[in-house]
């Protein structure tokens, strides 16, 4: 369940000569050769968000502003990243992805359809959030696990294709009733149904992401979906939304549960921007979110240059508030609110033909995220003329980004697709002020895979932040 680790050891071994005994290091004494498919279910997901949580903690809050980290060596807030940034994602992700093939091979040997499914979710899901990180990376050979040790580096749209054909394959193998044969579902507990509707909301997120793109066809596929609620059922109620429950035991923790209060809460400010977003609407989810200093909200200018970290740092300011190191409110895959936002996007520019008007799909988003985290709505604040709806998309995907705070990288690639919100960029900002697309590819794919690297690199046009990947063209 290591494979792709041990697929550095073998590369490493072969580039320094050793030609014994491969059969023997390839041969994993901790396999069990009659695994269940259920036996890489908990695993996978736990492994997985916790990875998108601590990845958005370290990096994507504070590229969207949900966050500002006030001290050095963390510069995303002013668009800087590290080659090295992206090993430790791309190696736990595929971990993760291998041991889904796993399951989806498994699933397949036990005929097992409704485990299929799971499979071919769960790996739309994950490999996903690699290609929208990275762009084009190995997929269908990087599929094959042992067999294949060099992989090449598949087109993004033709991983997208594929994603999106497993997930449409998904949607009908689920069965209408009844629960997952094995394993322990930490997601579900193993209720088929809500499955079912996971994975046909996680096909409105992706055909939403690639929309731009005329031949993935996403305005037709997004109807198809919402026009046949029997067939392809959806979320339909916070109680649907994939989002992991953190039990508090062994091992079932929230990630940050025994970190260092200055490494989770305290060195992590809001931005002045979603302060003042949040006050100008005067949202609940402020205090839930974030602390006082000295009875006010206080920001950080997200930008701050380099020369001011120091006073920064000194300053009190408001933080993470510290009893979120504990919720199971972040461990948010896909939630509710997400797809009602999908659907009043899709409303307002005439892709469905439902009863529900996007402004109704609007509001209801706006209280399953308030519902999500536990507060009220206060009375009026749907009127207020920063939230009444106005048939502008830029008013939905406001409160879109608000209600992902926290939801892994999603912010990030919805601004990549929208430029939504409008972001304010300081002028002490890197990278000429230019919000990155994505990660320098990892060191060790460079060392260990360095010929698939370098045609990569040459069809993308280069090895950098700035290079946009295919839905966002």
């Amino acid at each position: 369940m290591k494979r792709y680790l041990l697929y550095f050891l073998i590369v490493a071994l072969a580039a320094a000569g050793c030609t014994k005994n491969f059969d023997e290091l390839r041969t994993n004494p901790n396999n069990v050769d009659d695994a269940t498919p259920g036996s890489f279910l908990a695993p996978v997901l736990y492994n997985t968000i916790v990875t998108d949580i601590t990845r958005a903690h370290r990096m994507g809050n504070d590229l969207v502003q949900y966050t500002v980290h006030k001290g050095d060596g963390i510069e995303f807030h002013r668009y800087y990243f590290v080659p090295t940034e992206a090993d430790y994602f791309w190696d736990r992700e595929y971990n993760s992805l291998f041991n889904v093939q796993d399951m989806y091979k498994r699933s397949v040997a036990y005929g097992d359809k409704n485990f299929q499914a799971v499979a071919l979710t769960l790996r739309a899901w994950i490999a996903s959030k690699i290609t929208d990180i990275f762009g084009d990376i190995p997929y269908s050979q990087a599929l094959l696990g042992d067999s294949l040790l060099l992989p090449r580096y598949d087109e993004q749209k033709d991983i997208y294709a594929s994603m999106l054909k497993g997930l449409d394959s998904a949607a009908v193998l689920f069965a209408n009733s009844g629960t997952l044969t094995y394993g322990t579902d930490i997601l579900y507990g193993g209720d088929v149904v809500k499955w079912k509707k996971f994975c046909n909301s996680l096909r409105l997120r992706l055909y939403l992401r690639v929309s731009k793109r005329a031949e993935m066809n996403s305005a037709a596929k997004i109807s198809e979906i919402v026009n046949d609620p029997g067939k392809y059922p959806i979320f339909t109620s916070v109680a649907d939304e994939a989002c992991l429950n953190f039990t508090g035991i062994d091992p079932f923790y929230n990630p940050f549960y025994n970190a260092r209060d200055l490494d989770f809460n305290l060195s992590k400010a809001p931005s002045t921007y979603l302060v003042a977003l949040l006050e100008e609407r005067t949202d609940p989810r402020l205090a839930t979110w974030y602390t006082k200093s000295n009875g006010d909200y206080v920001g950080v200018l997200s930008g701050y240059p380099r020369s001011k970290n120091g006073i920064v740092f000194a300053t009190p300011t408001s933080n993470l508030q510290a009893n979120l190191d504990t919720t199971r409110r972040l461990g948010t895959i896909l939630s509710y609110a997400e797809v009602q936002f999908i659907l009043a996007e899709a409303k307002l520019k005439g892709w469905i033909s439902t009863a529900t008007t996007a402004q109704t799909y609007y509001e209801n988003g706006i209280k399953a995220s308030m519902d999500h985290w536990g507060v009220t709505m206060p009375s009026g604040y749907l009127t207020q003329p920063t939230v009444l709806f106005d048939n502008q998309l830029s008013t939905i995907l406001t409160q879109k980004y608000l209600a992902q705070w926290f939801v892994g990288l999603e912010s990030w690639y919805e601004f990549r697709r929208t430029g939504l919100p409008a972001l304010p960029v300081n002028p002490d900002a890197l990278n000429e002020g230019k919000m990155p697309v994505r990660l320098y590819y990892p060191t060790s794919t460079q060392l260990l895979n360095n010929t698939s690297y370098k045609e990569v690199v040459s069809r993308i046009g280069g090895d950098n932040p700035n290079i946009k990947c295919w839905w966002e063209k």
